[in-house]
């Protein structure tokens, strides 16, 4: 019974002496000025949510409709729109036509419509083989559809087409270029 005494005397010691230690740390520290640093980054006025490494899913009707991932976001209460850096929008086509993937320098989602307007280097590919690349582009989820007014350039087997302005059904894939409209046919084996 007397070493159990002894051993809990002991520790009860050590234990105030630990105390006493970080107690007397933090206060030298303090007066030293040595206070930890945080390195939370300040959001900008405007921006209420920072996110790395988004990802967003439309189901409609127990069908995956798209899929909308980035390397960055931010989220703007007050607008109800997200702003994404490094953008890929990978768009499921009807029955057989597999998917879209477009990708883009940065883009806005509007949290309300669930539309998606990419900006900078927007290029877009099928898994069928077409291709299309302009500046700006517009997903309209009400329509299914990828619009632009920019110039645009389109390329599928054989075919390449360039103009202003596009309509892109993506459920469809009927493709409407709206004006200067330039096309090279080449066909298959041809030169």
């Amino acid at each position: 019974m007397h070493k159990v005494n002894n051993i809990r005397r002991f520790l009860a010691i050590a234990a105030a002496l630990a105390a006493i230690l970080v107690v007397a740390t933090v206060a030298l520290r303090m007066q030293k000025g040595e206070t930890p640093k945080l390195s939370v980054r300040k959001l900008p006025v405007q921006i209420d949510l920072s996110l790395k490494g988004v990802h967003f899913t439309e189901v409609k009707q127990g069908v995956k409709r798209w899929d909308l991932s980035a390397e960055r976001a931010e989220y703007n209460k007050k607008t109800d729109t997200t702003s994404l850096a490094g953008v890929r929008l990978l768009i499921a086509g009807g029955p057989g036509l597999g998917e879209i993937e477009v990708r883009a320098d940065r883009a806005d989602y509007h949290n309300g419509s669930r539309d998606v307007a990419l900006v900078g280097n927007v290029q877009g590919r099928s898994n069928k083989g077409m291709e299309f690349s302009t500046s700006r582009m517009t997903y309209v989820a009400a329509r299914s559809q990828l619009e632009t007014a920019q110039p645009v350039r389109f390329r599928d087997v054989g075919l390449e087409l360039e103009g202003v302005g596009m309509q892109f059904h993506t459920q469809t894939r009927k493709f409407k270029l709206l004006k200067d409209v330039s096309a090279v046919y080449r066909p298959q084996g041809g030169r």
